[in-house]
């Protein structure tokens, strides 16, 4: 290398570390004002992985087979317990942390698409990232996924920039095979890739590597449960029960579907666009984001088609993929012949395009519903806890249990209250006893189809005819603007 590329290239790292430093400044200030403002509750799985670690801070085995509980997975568990030294800010505490995932995520994007084509590629790709708000509702109410992308997404980095290099890629790839399956199939393609030149001594020693994250979450399913695959039947249950299984040959519709669902119409013409222009200029750089796109729609098959739930957070890792592909369609010109016929078409289609996109972003975003979308759950939550504490409530429930429609409120009443079955009863649940005394709470007809109260979500649920009448001679007790609560106390009860 000579010393003008020496030191064009020290000029490209340097650039590229004071616009990441001002990236990660502006992002991480507009994070922790969304945060404080909004004070964004944590969402069902993630609140029910905080009461699992606060039953094992407690001395008790979790019950994984709660009524539809979602997956376990170790590393949220070890969060929370982590966290339960910090007891009711606990659950904000972990959307903190999902919040910076999501910023890790956003940082890992930029520095891959500055490592395709340059400075304007990190920003095209950061913006085209930051965009896509479906993701960043995600981590404001605590989901794992996009830490979990962000940990795929710098393993993937990492390894681009420098091939077989091990280390730290072994460890992101484990912790992220701690939050999610899917990525024992990288940790079992990292280990042929680097194990391939290797000594059989040193294939060994990787393998135990790969081996890891499986070993633990198969021996905490056994330990808990007694049934070491406990977190693969189970959730294919609940995926049937909650109606998110889907026949087989559906799965390619859905797999394209839900990738386009987050990246929209317009970046899913983009990405083809750009993985078409980067086989045609033969970008090796580009290699790791199509295995990123391939392994997950292909692990998302395998998971699918096994019963398991068909959500589209599982396509995430492919979206990140395709975003780089979009970034390499919009500035990839770039890096081709300067002054060539090819530079400049490409360049007048990409500016085009840009403008375009942005047209269709603009016209297309709504901050006015996702501000009410945010503020609302923050208000349900609080709204819960208020009901269940109004005195005529209280004494109510010195008579008996309470229930609830179905399962979205029970980790919430488990980590504010406590209350476990026989203490409360999801009314969806067929299985359980019909309740003749204590207390029922009921959903606000005007709020009821909202996602995060939904009653008549599921097949299997009864809807306004099960869930959403109160017991036999339960009186109205106090209400507010989601809830209502009714009660009954038997002769004699306290």
């Amino acid at each position: 290398m000579s010393t003008t590329e020496r030191n064009r290239a020290g000029g490209d790292e340097r650039l590229e570390r004071y616009v990441m430093i001002a990236l990660i400044i502006v992002i991480s200030v507009a994070v922790i004002v969304g945060f404080i403002e909004y004070q964004p509750p944590a969402t069902f799985d993630t609140l029910s992985a905080l009461n699992w670690s606060r039953d094992i801070w407690d001395g008790n085995l979790p019950n994984f087979g709660a009524y539809r509980a979602p997956t376990q997975h170790p590393l949220m568990l070890a969060i929370g317990l982590l966290l339960q030294p910090f007891g009711a800010a606990g659950p904000q505490m972990f959307v903190a942390l999902s919040l910076i995932g999501y910023v890790a995520l956003l940082i890992a994007v930029f520095r891959f698409g500055f490592f395709i084509t340059g400075i304007f590629g990190g920003l095209v790709a950061i913006g085209l990232m930051a965009t896509r708000l479906d993701v960043a509702w995600l981590a404001g109410v605590g989901f794992l996924d996009p830490p979990y992308a962000a940990l795929i997404c710098w393993a993937a980095y990492l390894e681009a920039r420098s091939p077989r290099r091990g280390g730290i890629v072994w460890v992101l790839l484990i912790m992220a095979g701690l939050l999610r399956p899917e990525a024992w199939l990288l940790l079992g393609l990292y280990f042929l890739w680097v194990g391939y030149p290797l000594s059989w001594s040193g294939r060994f020693r990787i393998l135990c590597y790969a081996a890891i994250a499986p070993v633990i979450w198969v021996a905490t399913d056994w330990i808990v449960t007694g049934n070491p695959v406990f977190s693969l039947t189970v959730t294919s249950r609940t995926a049937v029960d909650l109606g998110r299984s889907r026949p087989l040959g559906t799965l390619p519709y859905y797999t394209l579907f839900w990738t386009n669902s987050v990246l929209k119409l317009p970046l899913s013409i983009l990405s083809g666009l750009g993985v078409v222009l980067a086989i045609q200029q033969r970008r090796k750089q580009l290699i790791v984001p199509a295995i990123m796109v391939a392994t997950t729609w292909f692990s998302y098959l395998v998971i699918a088609s096994g019963g398991l739930a068909n959500v589209w957070r599982y396509i995430l890792i492919a979206v990140v993929g395709l975003i780089l592909f979009a970034t390499y369609a919009v500035t990839g010109w770039s890096k081709t012949e300067r002054g060539s016929t090819f530079k400049k078409i490409w360049a007048g289609s990409a500016l085009l395009l840009v403008v375009v996109g942005a047209g269709w972003t603009v016209t297309h975003l709504n901050l006015s519903r996702v501000d009410e979308d945010i503020r609302r759950r923050r208000a349900i939550t609080n709204q819960f806890r208020e009901i269940m504490t109004q005195p005529a409530v209280l004494k109510a429930r010195l008579c008996g249990p309470v229930s609830v429609p179905n399962q979205k409120l029970l980790p919430e009443a488990k980590w504010s209250f406590r209350l476990d079955p026989p203490q409360i009863i999801p009314r969806s649940d067929l299985t359980a006893p019909v309740q003749t005394e204590g207390v029922a709470i009921m959903i606000n007809p005007a709020f009821e189809t909202r996602p995060d109260l939904n009653v008549n979500e599921y097949a299997v649920d009864n809807g306004w005819e099960g869930l959403q009448i109160p017991p036999p001679g339960f009186k109205y007790l106090d209400s507010n603007e989601y809830f209502l609560a009714y009660g009954r106390c038997a002769p004699g009860s306290p």
